[in-house]
């Protein structure tokens, strides 16, 4: 036997096969077709989608919904239902209420469940054949905003005054057993670096995981002032307080560097008298101290960050 009879041989052998699985898979697509244009009755689980729900109410999702339905139809449509999660609607505002429950029935709702679906399909039964959605009634709670702010600087720069929310605090609308539990909303971060110049932007809001909860805002403007800002030191009085009338203290030292952080176009606005250092007695006496504990009990508006050179001043009682 030639080369050339030997492959024509394999040729002809793979054409009747390929003919032959061409035949298999008509047969088995015509099977199916067949299959499917045949009525059938399953019983499918339907998800509830709850609609209509009146503004001032909520459903609490504390408890699946679902139909149970019965149906007849031919294959194709049926086929249909198992390539989706179906889903059945409910006209809650046309449903019976009680003081906690929404009251489906099958004898009143059979209608609308029938009107949902192709008039080729026949609901044979659903089950169960009464459901409950248990709701409240929507309240509204005010809470603060609370920025987070991942914000660097340029070295020698800084904000002036706080950030500026606006506005600063919103709405949360939902049931009153949900929002009784938050009471501050987070901004999303803000990550920004290397800043010299005033802030602007908008900032969007971490919302509830609770999808029964709404917002009155999504979306806050933050704005703060940016200036360059320089250290200093200034010499301050100590004040004491709390010594008795027939006690003379003497201090040392009288005076206390103050070093503080502010912003260079008001840096030459402030003067010594613009802090209070002051040191009080009964403190020591409580603890038994032979030092007094100064502290800032005042400092000007436009100073960032104050602190003092010294954590104690000495004290002698002058008999």
């Amino acid at each position: 036997m030639t080369r050339l009879q030997r492959n024509f041989i394999i040729f002809f052998k793979s054409r009747r096969l390929n003919i032959f699985l061409l035949f298999v898979v008509l047969a088995l697509l015509f099977s199916v077709l067949t299959k499917l244009s045949r009525d059938y009755t399953q019983t499918i689980s339907f998800q509830i989608q709850a609609v209509n729900v009146p503004e001032d109410k909520v459903i609490i999702k504390d408890s699946v919904h679902k139909l149970d339905i019965s149906l007849t139809t031919y294959g194709f449509k049926l086929l249909r239902y198992y390539l989706t999660k179906p889903k059945v609607k409910v006209d809650i505002g046309n449903l019976d209420r009680t003081d906690e429950f929404y009251i489906w029935t099958e004898n009143k709702e059979f209608s609308n469940v029938v009107a949902q679906f192709d008039p080729k399909v026949k609901i044979e039964t659903i089950n169960p054949d009464s459901l409950r959605f248990k709701y409240d009634t929507n309240g509204v709670k005010k809470v603060p905003v609370v920025f987070n702010a991942n914000i660097e600087f340029l070295p020698g720069y800084d904000i002036v005054n706080n950030y500026v929310l606006q506005p600063d605090s919103v709405k949360i609308i939902g049931p009153n057993i949900l929002i009784d539990t938050i009471d501050v909303i987070h901004t999303n971060e803000l990550k920004l670096e290397n800043i010299n110049t005033n802030i602007s932007t908008r900032i969007g809001l971490e919302f509830p995981a609770n999808d029964q909860l709404r917002l009155s805002e999504r979306l806050v403007n933050v704005t703060a002032e940016v200036e360059r800002f320089t250290e200093g030191s200034i010499e301050v009085p100590v004040i004491l307080r709390n010594v008795p009338d027939d006690v003379k203290l003497k201090i040392y030292p009288k005076n206390i560097e103050v070093i503080f952080y502010a912003n260079l176009s008001q840096y030459k606005s402030i003067a010594s008298n613009s802090f209070i250092v002051e040191c009080d007695y009964n403190e020591a006496l409580a603890s038994n101290t032979t030092y007094l504990i100064p502290k800032i009990t005042q400092r000007p508006e436009q100073v960032k960050n104050a602190r003092l050179n010294s954590d104690r001043i000495e004290f002698i009682i002058v008999q």
